[in-house]
Order: structure tokens, then C-alpha cells, then sequence
């Protein structure tokens, strides 16, 4: 009997897998992708092309961000220069009440937390003040 429905089962699962084939569902298309690529190519002209691979490998100029005293070297070795955001220090005031297993009265008393529960470091140029920073 077990023998009989392992066999039932894997020819209807050989009858419904033979009904498609991956020709008829994904159509095989007439240009290779070396093909395309060079017609989209020839579309764009080679004269754009060039002028958009020349903006991307332009100099610095004067608006930009100088990343240059964010790179390490001997001198500078030990100093910090990545700077954390921000992150004030907030107090609250714990009323006096009575402790939740005993009952034993608790005074008041000030806690402080951090507004955030990790420091995050600042991206180059994000601080404008770069000594505001707290030091690590």
C-alpha cells in the first residue's frame, strides 16, 4: 500500500511539472547584454558620456567640505577626531513613596539619564562647532 501511493504521488508530481517549460514562461529575448549595451551607448553619444565622467572626477573646489584634517597621521595620531552628537544629560525627580515588596518608605531622590541611549559619533562637517563635541 505504501509503495503503491510513493508511486501515485511522484507521477502526478511528473504530470503537473511537465505541463510548462521555462522556454514558454520566460521568452528567450534576441540581444545579449553586450549587445544592448552598446546600442545604449551609441543612443547616449560618446561626447555626453565623457563630459559626465569628467563631473565626477573634478578637483575639489571652494564650497566643498575640506576632509583633509580627518585623516590620521603621525602628529595626530591620539587626537579624537571624529566628534559625538550632542547628547544631553536629563534629571528627574523620583517622588517619595514606599517600596513595591516591603512597604519600606523611600525618599526622594534626582536620578540623570541620557535623551539617548548611545552616543553617536558626528559626521565629518555635521558639528559646526567641532569643540563642542565631547572628547572620547
Amino acid at each position: 500500500m505504501r509503495i503503491l501511493m510513493i508511486v501515485l504521488i511522484g507521477s502526478l508530481i511528473n504530470v503537473l511539472s511537465g505541463c510548462a517549460s521555462k522556454d514558454s514562461i520566460l521568452p528567450v529575448p534576441n540581444d545579449n547584454m553586450q549587445t544592448v549595451y552598446e546600442r545604449h551607448m551609441q543612443s547616449v553619444g560618446k561626447q555626453k558620456l565623457q563630459q559626465s565622467r569628467s563631473l565626477l572626477r573634478r578637483d575639489m573646489q571652494e564650497g566643498d567640505v575640506d576632509l583633509s584634517d580627518y585623516v590620521r597621521t603621525e602628529k595626530n595620531q591620539l587626537q579624537s577626531k571624529f566628534r559625538f552628537l550632542p547628547n544631553p544629560t536629563m534629571y528627574m525627580f523620583v517622588a517619595p513613596h514606599l517600596s513595591t515588596k516591603d512597604k519600606v518608605p523611600v525618599p526622594g531622590y534626582i536620578t540623570e539619564f541620557k535623551m539617548w541611549e548611545k552616543d553617536q559619533y558626528a559626521m565629518p562637517g555635521e558639528l559646526s562647532d567641532l569643540s563642542s563635541g565631547k572628547e572620547e
